[in-house]
């Protein structure tokens, strides 16, 4: 026989225990029998299966009451800070050689995403094909966690419109998994499929003057068993031309869970003004949740336990009465 799991709650509080074994949405039943309230045999196996059901289904409760905290370790990744007017704070430069390289605080409003700045990147006059250059930025992160990568991407040129989009010039992103900013460490190059335009944008002649646009790029990044890397974002110009192409960068995040414990700066708001005593702070409020520090395994145990002792007692309640 198979009744709901409230049934079994009801039948509890009115006096009647029910030894039962927990499934998929039902209770099935082991043995039933009336409670006698009135000896301390009957009030303990009471307590035991009320306390035992209560403390099962917490601890669920207190798991789902300490959600996994999840930040941005990326630093900077708007950009807006660059005192320099070169490579914005936080990040480092690269590039392989044999060309013009410059990196510059963009700040005309087209092309940046939002904000006032953007990165720049600029490549011109290469004296070899395949020539790189990017920015990147060495975290911490989580080992074994998800982190999911956001920035924003713009490539543009002054190729006239027919020559655009030629295969010339690309970007790129890429991780160096032992976090040391090393180009050479990053084993796979995730390739952009970015739309390349006018350099110059809007300010163009009146048969291609399309205003500059940003493309999102968007990937779930694995960790695997480091807890620090660098993210590579570059640009580059595949062949030997003349023609200058610009990379714009902006708002790259990478969110995922805390990698270190937040400082006491990054806390202090959710320190309450006021706490209480020693021998009373682990002690809940009426109806309040159990604080994230109490393990909900030892929670289920508990309630194991009480299970335990409810069920060793009704049998023994039963093979006395029969």
């Amino acid at each position: 026989m198979k009744i709901p799991s409230d049934y079994v709650m009801m039948n509890l509080i009115s006096g009647k225990y029910i030894v039962a074994a927990k499934g998929t949405g039902t209770m099935k039943i082991i043995a039933s029998k009336y409670i006698k309230l009135g000896t301390a045999a009957g009030l303990a196996l009471w307590l035991a299966l009320v306390f035992g059901f209560i403390l099962a289904d917490l601890s669920g409760a207190v798991v789902a009451a300490a959600p996994i905290q999840l930040a941005n370790v990326i630093q900077n990744g708007s950009f807006e800070d660059n005192p320099t007017s070169s490579v914005a704070t936080h990040w480092q430069p690269y590039d392989n050689g044999a060309g013009h390289f410059s990196w510059y605080l963009e700040q005309w409003p087209e092309a940046v995403h939002s904000g006032k700045s953007s990165q720049l990147m600029e490549i011109f006059e290469v004296s070899e094909p395949n020539r790189v250059m990017a920015i990147y930025q060495t975290v911490p992160v989580q080992p074994n966690a998800n982190y999911q990568l956001t920035f924003q991407a713009l490539m543009r040129s002054d190729a006239p419109a027919e020559l655009r989009n030629q295969g010339d010039f690309a970007m790129a992103w890429g991780l160096d998994y032992s976090g040391r900013g090393k180009y050479y460490r990053v084993d796979t190059w995730h390739d952009m499929e970015l739309n390349e335009q006018l350099r110059i944008g809007s300010n163009g002649p009146a048969d291609d003057n399309t205003r500059l646009y940003f493309e999102t790029i968007t990937a779930t990044v694995f960790t695997g068993d480091t807890d620090t890397l660098s993210l590579f974002i570059r640009g580059e110009k595949i062949t030997h031309n003349g023609t200058e192409v610009n990379f714009n960068v902006d708002d790259v995040s990478l969110l995922g869970p805390y990698p270190v414990a937040p400082s006491a700066e990054e806390t202090a708001a959710d320190i309450p003004a006021e706490s209480p005593p020693a021998d009373t702070a682990a002690m809940p409020a009426a109806g309040a949740v159990l604080p994230g520090s109490v393990s909900g395994g030892t929670v289920a145990l508990g309630g194991v336990v009480f299970l335990l002792l409810g069920i060793g007692a009704a049998v023994g309640l039963l093979r006395r009465e029969k």
